[in-house]
């Protein structure tokens, strides 16, 4: 089976690639050029709001993974057009194109940015998705193209939601890299995390290298066209857990900082993983501490 891989530049796409070469022929498509040795040589350079770059990304495959996108929430606030150009128009054009012509499979990678402020825990798929943020509303819309697109077509999509992942392939030099980036960039420098609020607020950190096998396990499966399904730790962690450990697992002796919390910023969030297990016998291997320990090195 030939796959084509989107944001094979990324973190998301370049291990997704990379667990897939093993079992399927693959290719990639990114607007940059793939740093990672792995890859680098299946990608080529071109950008999903160009309908010519795609329509000659699709040709001959039979499924595509769609990991790129415009993935920072404070980027989408400042320049919304270019998120929704990127994160919508691009998906649509991706998934017409894929269409047309004959991929079989669409794996359509959202967000679990899509429920917004979680009105109950953990967070099922039935959830009712209310977006915080313009991120979250765009990776919602695009998701909600690739399912239409499973009952207008011939091609099955199915979407998978990822909570907060990480892995060392994050940029630690953007402003809009995760919450662990930034801790573990800060204590590799023998400095403090820094703590927006009061640390109490928790999440549902995942592995990439998890969510990337769990998508490899989705591409396998039949009979799951029109669904979403969660990606997630299924464990909830606090920000002031999480930089206690990453000091911790650094063996330094600091103590995390404070400031103002963030605007919007969602209060609590963790995964209901049962879909995934029930249906994809799906469960992460990365523990936090270990990967935190990845990162450290």
């Amino acid at each position: 089976m030939k796959v084509l891989v989107t944001g094979t530049a990324g973190q998301l796409g370049s291990y997704v690639a990379e667990l897939l070469l093993d079992r399927y022929e693959v290719s990639g498509l990114d607007i940059r050029q793939c740093p990672y040795r792995t890859v680098k040589g299946i990608s080529r350079k071109g950008d999903i709001r160009d309908s010519a770059s795609v329509r000659k990304a699709v040709r001959g495959a039979d499924a595509v993974v769609h990991c790129a996108a415009q993935v920072s929430v404070e980027k989408s606030t400042e320049d919304p057009l270019t998120d929704a150009e990127t994160n919508v128009l691009g998906t649509i054009i991706l998934l017409d194109e894929a269409a047309k012509a004959g991929v079989s499979k669409f794996v359509y990678v959202a967000s679990a940015a899509v429920y917004g402020n979680p009105r109950y825990r953990p967070i099922d798929e039935n959830h009712p998705t209310h977006p915080m943020s313009n991120y979250g509303a765009s990776k919602l819309a695009g998701e909600k193209f690739a399912l239409a697109f499973a009952q207008t077509t011939e091609m099955d999509a199915v979407s998978v939601r990822p909570f907060n992942f990480y892995s060392p392939r994050a940029d630690p030099k953007s402003p809009y890299s995760g919450v662990i980036t930034k801790f573990v960039s800060r204590v590799k420098a023998g400095k403090a995390p820094v703590i927006e609020g009061d640390g109490k607020q928790t999440r549902d950190f995942i592995h990439a290298l998890d969510v990337a096998d769990m998508i490899k396990l989705l591409l396998a499966k039949k009979g799951l066209s029109g669904e979403a399904i969660n990606c997630g730790s299924g464990s909830s962690t606090s920000i002031l857990s999480l930089a206690k450990a990453t000091i911790s697992v650094s063996g330094k002796k600091l103590k995390p900082e404070f400031t103002r919390a963030r605007a919007g910023d969602i209060r609590h969030s963790l995964a209901d993983t049962t879909k995934a297990r029930e249906l994809l016998g799906f469960k992460p291997k990365i523990e936090l501490e270990d990967g935190l320990a990845e990162l450290l090195r």
